[in-house]
């Protein structure tokens, strides 16, 4: 159906107070009382006032006491309602909406004539006469009036099913009079008796194409106010949803909503402007930003659950909402300045809640996705400044290291929970989460460092490793791990290994004899404490104790790889691998150990006799002979030295 204008002769009838302030309603009279009844009420309500009388009287005929107003009207209520019925374009539009006389219900009880009506309003009689209203059309006529008030003047208490079914009631009975031509003539009728010039722009016609936009724009007010109430959202979108059980009707139950409530968007749009802009004061900037969203949020709840999140004019004053809080969290955020001092302010917490909430209210893309990303930035700023900040606290007390580096992980992860949700595959996000992991990771390896508490460290160090995305800090972690789990298995070796291996005076690897001076003390030191163990060892085995004294020694080495601003160190140093020593260190005192210092000895000695025999230096052969004596024995001496450094260390 197409959109059809109001006319502007019937705008009155768009009130809520339509029935309430209708003026044979509150007057008392009958819709066809002459223009003399009518004189001779205001005269009867000038008497009663100047008497002093509460009110003016009681109603001129019997149905005027259906739904008699409540409270009785005063003295200035029936004046004007008095003077209302003395427009003629007025007086039709309340005649409309007010209950048609009918020969059968004429001085009855509201309850009877209830009875009479819902009869009569059966199915239409195919012999009555099409050219008079017939008695079907003033019942169904009165019905949908009837309904129609107790509809819009129900009280919420009544229940939502029992508001339902009256405006089921009221639109099915208003659905009869609009294809009912029978109401349309005595309207007409009415207007042909008034007969004032005035009311030549009025005809059935018109008036019988506004009225579904009349119902509907009454409706939606009725949707509105209850959408306006605590927990009313639900209530308002039933409204609209009977609004809409009309379906032919639906451009017209459009144009109401969007009357209605073109107010609140207005509103919402005036108070946006109002915000002020970069550079004023933080504290102006966040109150502003609380002040909008507290003074928009019930107009937004009202457009959400009339128009629906989607509509456009919806859309569109929840993204200026979010906008302007945006623009003014990000202006509160930016004139602080990016120190450790800030890291705990109450404004950029403010700021970072206010952004939360333009995110929620944002509608359209681009928006959220601003929003979204100021969030972000303003949240991963936090997080590093709380790194920062923690992490100093930790190198200046060592001992509560690990305690703040559990608070920081406390603090923080509700944070980066919230930022691989808004950017979960932005690199910044990463780079946020390795400078968590690699500051928990130094702030435990100075606690590990200065209190050898290896299990604690353990713990931290297995929390903070599924934090680090990178390689590299995952690697550093990792060695960590590594290095306390090797060092916990020494220890544990230990702890239980004797204060002497073995036997005092045998060799603990091949069972020679051995004096006091041959036993190694091996210890172990760096964690826990030290402890030493004494391993009795002969000349030919003392490479073994080496080797175990070299992997038992761990102590601690701080290791500072290149992090995002942030440098962990691994708790320990990964031993060296040893090797066993090969026969040319001289560090095997094994016969074959002694093997090649034998062959250089006796090479050197084959020469200085091939020299000797040749003729020494008279010869060119011995001298070459002594010459190459002279340079095996130089070697041999230096490897020499070398074998007795390697045997003292």
């Amino acid at each position: 159906m197409a959109r059809v204008e109001v006319p502007t002769w019937l705008g009155d009838a768009m009130d809520r107070e339509l029935y309430r302030r209708n003026a044979f309603r509150v007057s008392g009279l009958a819709v066809t009382a002459t223009p003399r009844a009518v004189r001779r009420r205001v005269s009867e309500a000038r008497a009663a006032e100047a008497l002093g009388a509460e009110r003016t009287g009681g109603p001129a005929a019997g149905e005027a006491r259906w739904l008699a107003p409540d409270p009785v009207p005063d003295h200035i209520a029936v004046r004007e309602a008095l003077r209302r019925l003395e427009d003629p374009v007025r007086r039709v539009v309340d005649e409309f909406f007010w209950f048609w006389p009918l020969a059968k219900t004429d001085g009855t009880e509201l309850a009877r004539a209830r009875k009479v009506w819902t009869r009569l309003a059966g199915p239409a009689d195919a012999a009555a006469d099409p050219s008079t209203p017939s008695p079907r059309s003033i019942a169904v006529h009165n019905l949908a009036v009837l309904h129609h008030a107790e509809a819009l003047e129900a009280k919420a208490f009544l229940g939502a099913g029992t508001l339902r079914t009256l405006w089921e009631r009221a639109y099915l009975y208003w659905r009869l009079v609009l294809a009912d031509d029978g109401c349309w003539r005595w309207l007409d009728e009415r207007i042909r008796v008034l007969d004032d010039p005035r009311l030549r722009t009025v005809d059935g016609t018109a008036f019988r194409e506004a009225l579904p936009a009349v119902l509907f724009d009454l409706h939606a007010q009725v949707a509105v106010d209850a959408a306006r109430q605590r927990g009313g959202e639900d209530a308002a979108r039933q409204h609209v949803t009977l609004m809409r059980s009309l379906k032919a009707h639906d451009d017209a139950v459009d144009a109401a909503l969007r009357r209605v409530t073109a107010p609140l968007a207005v509103a919402i749009r005036d108070r946006t402007e109002t915000v002020p802009g970069p550079g004023a004061d933080p504290a102006a900037l966040e109150r502003a930003a609380d002040s909008l969203l507290a003074e928009t949020k019930t107009d937004v709840q009202v457009l959400r659950a009339v128009l629906g999140k989607k509509h456009a004019v919806v859309a569109d004053a929840t993204d200026e909402v979010a906008g302007a809080v945006n623009a003014c969290a990000v202006a509160c955020a930016n004139s602080l300045s990016a120190d450790v001092s800030t890291a705990h302010d109450p404004l950029l917490n403010r700021a970072a809640a206010h952004l939360r909430s333009a995110r929620g209210l944002a509608a359209s893309g681009d928006v959220r996705t601003l929003v979204e990303k100021n969030l972000a930035v303003l949240l991963s700023n936090d997080i590093l400044l709380e790194c920062k900040e923690t992490v100093e606290r930790g190198e200046r007390s060592p001992g509560r290291a690990a305690e703040r580096a559990s608070g920081l992980l406390d603090t923080v992860e509700p944070r980066l929970r919230e930022l691989r949700e808004l950017r979960p595959h932005a690199p910044e996000t990463d780079q946020v989460r390795d400078a968590v992991a690699a500051a928990a990771c130094k702030l435990f390896t100075e606690y590990v460092n200065a209190t050898h508490d290896r299990v604690t460290a353990l713990v931290g160090y297995r929390r903070v490793l599924p934090l680090a995305v990178s390689e590299e800090g995952r690697s550093v972690i990792r060695r960590n791990i590594d290095t306390l789990e090797r060092a916990a298995a020494v220890e544990s070796s230990f702890d239980t290994a004797p204060a002497i291996a073995g036997i005092a005076e045998q060799c603990f690897r091949c069972g020679r004899s051995v004096g006091a001076a041959e036993v190694v003390t091996v210890t172990r030191d760096g964690i826990g404490g030290s402890r030493s163990i004494r391993i009795p060892y002969c000349a030919d085995c003392r490479s073994e104790a080496r080797v175990l004294r070299g992997q038992t020694r761990l102590s601690p080495d701080p290791y500072l790889p290149p992090t995002t601003g942030y440098r962990p160190r691994a708790a320990y140093r990964r031993p060296a691998t040893y090797r066993r020593p090969s026969a040319r260190s001289g560090g095997d005192e094994s016969w074959f150990g002694r093997l090649p210092g034998l062959v250089l000895g006796l090479t050197s000695l084959a020469l200085v006799f091939a020299s000797a025999l040749a003729g020494g230096r008279e010869t060119t052969a011995g001298t070459w002979f002594a010459g190459g004596a002279a340079a095996v024995g130089g070697f041999g001496l230096v490897f020499g030295l070398i074998d007795l450094l390697n045997r003292e260390k």
